[in-house]
């Protein structure tokens, strides 16, 4: 049978995901929990992707919980397919029926089979289709241009079935067959949330789309040099200030330059070099058209000359891989090139020369010393004995002379630092690598010549520098100076043009430069008449473009809680799920198929929706409405969820608030305990609720927070609350 003649419609491309290398294997939960196993070529660690939210953690595979999705011969209804070059051969029945699918051009990759029932499979250059897997008519098409390696399934939030591809290309693609929603299945479950980290998404879930659109174009390069040069994201811990920069730099990057095949730099290469006359600068003015990222977190550095270092370092690596990609025969003649013009040039030659000698030359000419000697003395050994002796090793010497010179590379014989980056004097030591030396010996002289020397040379590629700074408010005071008063050299006339992203909470970083410039005498003269304190005016003075990160509404809230919870289960649209048995090692066409669907319906516990709409209500009260507050409100009730192993729905929604007290309050903890009982007896009264928080230890300055806390347990059942509390406690 042959696929159907009419065209086959495109499959939609939802996401993509891009992976810390090619994976080695695309897998798929035994039982499903929503997320999907990349096992990637990384020290044998597997990610595993929750492919609603774009979130992954990192785990040592477990092959007990696992199974391969695909390969090259998969079970299908009564009998199984496999691959014949660019077929599928399907065989059913007994005696065996065979029929052949046509539709690829090239030899296939991977075959699977997929609730539908249906097959899909993906061939070198000729993208992945989607077949019927009872007609084998083509339902649609995928057009990649990776060479997919593999395939996984899943069914997604509206029940309907998606498919992930992946190949050598190192990106995971989310696919949308746009097939209706399979059968129904019943079944009851506990929680199977097993929380979430505070790690960078890399979608965008709170559809914050425009801004981010918006951004990069103000980030782009333009002919005339506009635009703003320092840039503020701005919004307190938690806001999603870490996320929407990182989705920034992913719309400005563009693909690293591809791999080449430069001739290492060898000892005759740098000799010319060292020799030649010093090379002459461009006056042309650079054109840059597109932007490149550097990132950099002040806050792992702890003295400023680690905040100088640092940064020189990540904008380093930065310019080189956008001009030289990963070719490091390149990068070692680019920093050679430019070194060789800041040391005794006539000194390097000497040593490099020196160094190159072979050790059987002074052997050999040893042996001519000693032929001489038998000579004057009037010896009586055979003449020929006279040259073969020295000429020996003297020939060997000279040949491997030769070889070194222009054969290996020149960094076997001259210090590193020549090599790997800006050398800040002459160098002596071969064994200085670490940018933290170079630290105590100058970089901001660094910053000041030889990085702008790099900056114009990348300008000159056609690239622009934009520095993303994140997690400034991590910081203390001085590093935060030091910060400032880095991105101050970079605006400096002398430097081409470079862009400044800031991650910030400004009410912090004012609180900081405050601190650091707290003994300058002129600090309240300089104050603008609108700020209060200098720390606002220096940052009104240094950012041209503050961006408030938009605040997280009740509809955000319920996005956010779809994308790590799944969808809600309801009467009218179910979530279906099903297992397929893993394909047998040897096809037998006598399997039955691979696929059975109960009558049942899996409701778990975070997806019931009396309890996703407690935890919404008690979400959206919260003062501070961030992705993180919610995920640590989560993590900590889905904990004590298993602790319980309830599924229970009541228990459930009092648990919802012992979570919110134990992430609100975290500081009274310690108070609370042991006093639940006391606290839910005395909530309707007034005077047993004062005598009460007096008694267990709340002070003065601690009212509000206690009567926030009573207004919490006085909207549910604080006796269930108080109980769970004692037990878990």
């Amino acid at each position: 049978m042959s696929s159907a003649s009419t065209e086959p419609r495109e499959a939609v491309l939802e996401r993509e995901i891009r992976l810390g290398g090619p994976p080695l294997d695309l897998q798929r939960r035994i039982h499903w929990d929503g997320q999907l196993k990349v096992l990637l070529d990384i020290n044998d660690m597997a990610i595993v992707i929750n492919p609603e939210s774009g979130e992954d953690e990192v785990y040592q595979p477990d092959s007990g919980l696992w199974v391969r999705a695909c390969g090259t011969a998969v079970p299908i209804p009564g009998g199984v397919a496999v691959t014949d070059g660019s077929t599928i051969q399907v065989r059913r029945g007994r005696p065996t029926r065979v029929s052949n699918w046509r539709g690829h051009s090239t030899p296939i990759n991977v075959l699977m089979a997929a609730p539908g029932p249906m097959i899909v499979s993906a061939s070198r250059g000729d993208g992945i289709r989607f077949w019927d897997a009872e007609s084998g008519e083509q339902v649609r098409i995928a057009l990649v241009n990776d060479d997919t390696t593999d395939l996984s399934w899943y069914i997604g939030l509206d029940g309907r079935v998606r498919v992930a591809s992946a190949g050598q290309g190192g990106v995971l693609r989310i696919w949308d067959p746009q097939l209706p929603a399979p059968a129904l299945v019943h079944l009851t479950k506990q929680v199977h949330t097993r929380g979430f980290s505070d790690r960078v998404a890399n979608w965008d879930l709170l559809d914050r789309r425009a801004l981010i659109d918006t951004l990069a174009e103000t980030l782009r390069p333009d002919f005339f040099g506009t635009g703003p040069t320092v840039l503020t994201v701005e919004g307190p811990w938690g806001s999603g200030k870490s996320s929407l920069m990182e989705l920034v730099k992913a719309e400005l990057s563009d693909p690293a330059p591809a791999d080449s095949s430069s001739k290492r730099l060898t000892v005759a290469r740098a000799d010319r070099l060292l020799r030649r006359d010093r090379r002459e600068k461009s006056t042309e003015e650079p054109r840059p058209k597109h932007a490149v990222v550097a990132g950099f977190n002040p806050w792992r550095h702890q003295s400023s000359e680690q905040v100088w270092a640092g940064l020189a370092r990540a904008i380093t690596d930065t310019a080189m891989r956008a001009m030289f990609g990963d070719d490091r025969a390149a990068c070692e003649r680019y920093w050679f090139t430019r070194n060789v013009e800041r040391v005794d040039r006539r000194h390097v030659l000497r040593e490099l020369r020196k160094r190159i000698l072979s050790p059987l030359l002074a052997l050999g000419v040893l042996g001519f010393g000693v032929s001489l000697l038998a000579a004057v003395t009037k010896l009586t050994a055979p003449s020929w004995w006279l040259v073969a002796i020295p000429a020996a090793p003297l020939v060997c010497g000279i040949v491997q002379t030769a070889w070194r010179h222009y054969r290996t590379p020149a960094s076997r014989y001259l210090p590193g630092e020549l090599f790997a980056g800006p050398a800040l004097s002459e160098p002596t030591d071969p064994s200085v690598h670490d940018p933290y030396y170079h630290a105590r010996s100058g970089y901001l002289y660094l910053v000041q010549h030889d990085i702008a020397e790099l900056l114009t040379d990348l300008a000159h590629h056609g690239e622009q520098l934009v520095v993303m700074i994140d997690d400034l408010d991590r910081c203390t005071p001085r590093t935060t100076a030091e910060v400032f008063e880095a991105i101050n050299v970079f605006l400096s006339d002398t430097f081409p043009r470079t862009r400044f992203v800031l991650g910030l909470d400004p009410i912090v970083v004012a609180s900081h430069i405050d601190h650091a410039y707290r003994e300058l005498a002129d600090a309240k003269v300089v104050t603008h008449p609108d700020d209060p304190s200098p720390g606002w005016t220096f940052l009104r003075k240094l950012v041209q473009l503050p961006v408030r990160v938009p605040r997280m509404t009740a509809d955000k809230v319920d996005r956010v809680l779809r994308a790590q919870l799944g969808a809600v289960h309801n009467d009218e649209k179910h979530v279906r799920v099903s297992e397929y048995d893993p394909p047998p090692a040897i096809p037998d066409p006598q399997l039955p198929a691979p696929y059975s669907v109960a009558d049942s319906l899996v409701i778990q516990i975070e997806q019931h929706p009396q309890v996703r709409e407690y935890l919404r209500q008690r979400l959206v009260a919260q003062p501070e409405h961030t992705v993180r507050e919610e995920k640590r409100l989560i993590n900590v009730w889905q904990f004590y969820l298993r602790v319980l192993a309830s599924s229970d729905i009541d228990q459930a929604c009092h648990l919802v608030v012992l979570a919110e007290i134990v992430t609100r309050w975290p500081a009274y903890q310690h108070l609370l305990r042991g006093n639940w009982q006391t606290l839910a007896d005395a909530v309707t009264d007034d005077l047993a609720w004062g005598t009460a928080i007096a008694k267990i230890g709340f002070k003065y300055p601690d009212r509000q927070a206690a009567e926030n806390l009573r207004t919490v347990l006085a909207g549910c059942d604080a006796q269930a609350v108080a109980g769970l509390a004692n037990r878990l406690f």
